[in-house]
């Protein structure tokens, strides 16, 4: 009956209220109020229902409530309680991340880190990484003033949401390590990382050899069948199967390469995400995990020296390549131009010994050349003076000319504006 009492009223206003003239806003504002209305008295008809509307307050009553939360419980930081369903699920997270200018050192991947977004705090592990447009590489470290893209695990977050990062044991004055926005939420995100894989040539038959000491099994082969390399004099190679249960694989490159040749093939890496999440739920008893640096600080222990990551001076002995042997038979088709001369020399002939006259016409040669290159010499001399004295002239005049240009321009500029105001003058009397 009361529904049917509900439309009646609601019909029979409307039509008394015909006449009235209502705006927009007050239209929207009864129809708001007719919905809270009639959901209302929706809801008083089911009174086993134990329900509270939005804007009431309610008490909550916790039992069991550690000793240690009632002794450091402050009430101007209030306990949230409960949560959004489609928010309590967990996957990964893309986010545009950007180092504090304030914050004195850049970010590490793997290193835990605190996500403070909404009203949700979690420790997480990102990787951080950067889009070329063709995929995600990886960083090790952030860029110093620049966004880049970070990888974390978490729940659900709307896209567009402002978080702010921090460690939970502060190091330096300024606390917060990064800011940014959430990207998306994805179930997986690619990021790889350069790889690059060394080998040495072991038999070499024309253009195909085998190469060694890149893999170590047939089904790591199976894995780049088909993959680009290279050697370091740049002929370029691909991989075919696999030869033997040591590594080794049947190689085709585009030239016959040699035994000293180094292969080189370039890859890249997929990285897996780490999937930790860590919520904080109190500020009391906070159990996290620790980055690397912190663990080696608490015992003592010294960073590791690995000796291969050292940087090596490079030694390179040089190469003598054999001179080119042109076939006889290709000899008779060359041109004369380039066909190899043979010019005989008679390794007996003795040295010429000039007498008096010869020397005396070699001493006046020497002696006119010595004169010749002198009076040549102090002619390109006088030629440079004569030259720089001519442009520091032609300088001056131009300037000179530039003043006499500037004084004219001036002068008329002057009188023709004089003559404009005596003619605006005349025109007003």
């Amino acid at each position: 009956m009361k529904k049917l009492k509900n439309k009646f009223d609601k019909i029979y206003d409307a039509e008394a209220d015909d006449g009235e003239k209502k705006d927009f806003y007050q239209q929207q504002k009864e129809e708001l109020q007719s919905y809270v209305d009639n959901t209302r008295n929706e809801m008083s008809e089911l009174a086993d229902i134990n329900y509270r509307w939005s804007g009431e307050y309610v008490k909550v009553v916790i039992e069991d409530m550690p000793y240690e939360f009632m002794q450091g419980f402050n009430p101007a930081l209030p306990v949230v309680v409960g949560g959004i369903s489609n928010e309590e699920g967990l996957s990964l997270i893309n986010l545009r991340i950007k180092r504090h200018r304030w914050y004195p050192k850049i970010l590490k991947t793997g290193d835990p880190i605190v996500i403070s977004v909404g009203w949700r705090r979690f420790q997480t592990i990102p990787t951080y990484f950067m889009n070329d447009r063709i995929k995600n590489r990886m960083l090790k470290y952030t860029p110093e003033h620049m966004h880049c893209s970070a990888a974390i695990y978490g729940p659900y977050i709307p896209p567009g949401t402002g978080f702010c990062a921090y460690f939970l044991k502060r190091m330096h004055s300024f606390g917060i390590a990064a800011t940014g926005t959430v990207l998306e939420n994805s179930q997986s995100i690619d990021i790889v990382k350069k790889l690059k894989l060394t080998g040495y040539p072991d038999k070499i038959h024309k253009n195909t050899a085998y190469i060694k000491k890149m893999f170590n099994s047939p089904l790591e082969v199976a894995k780049f069948e088909g993959a680009s390399v290279k050697t370091v004099s740049g002929i370029r190679g691909q991989v075919k199967k696999a030869a033997g249960n040591a590594g080794m694989f049947r190689a085709t490159f585009e030239d016959k390469i040699k035994i000293s040749d180094i292969v080189f093939l370039r890859a890249l890496h997929t990285i897996p995400i780490k999937k930790f999440y860590n919520p904080i739920t109190s500020l009391i008893s906070v159990t996290y995990m620790r980055s690397i640096a912190e663990i080696r600080r608490s015992k003592n222990m010294a960073v590791p020296n690995k000796q291969d990551s050292h940087y090596k001076p490079i030694t390179r002995v040089a190469k003598h390549f054999n001179p080119l042997v042109v076939p006889k038979s290709l000899q008779a088709d060359l041109p004369f131009k380039s066909k190899p001369k043979i010019i005989k020399t008679d390794s007996t002939t003795r040295a010429v010994v000039m007498d008096e006259h010869d020397k005396k016409v070699s001493d006046l040669i020497g002696k006119i050349n010595l004169l010749y290159k002198d009076k040549s010499k102090k002619k390109r001399e006088k030629d440079t003076k004569q030259r720089s004295e001519y442009k520091l002239k032609r300088q001056a005049e131009e300037a000179e000319a530039d003043s006499r240009r500037k004084k004219k321009r001036k002068t008329f500029f002057r009188k023709e504006g004089q003559h404009q105001r005596g003619g605006n003058s005349g025109s007003k009397d």
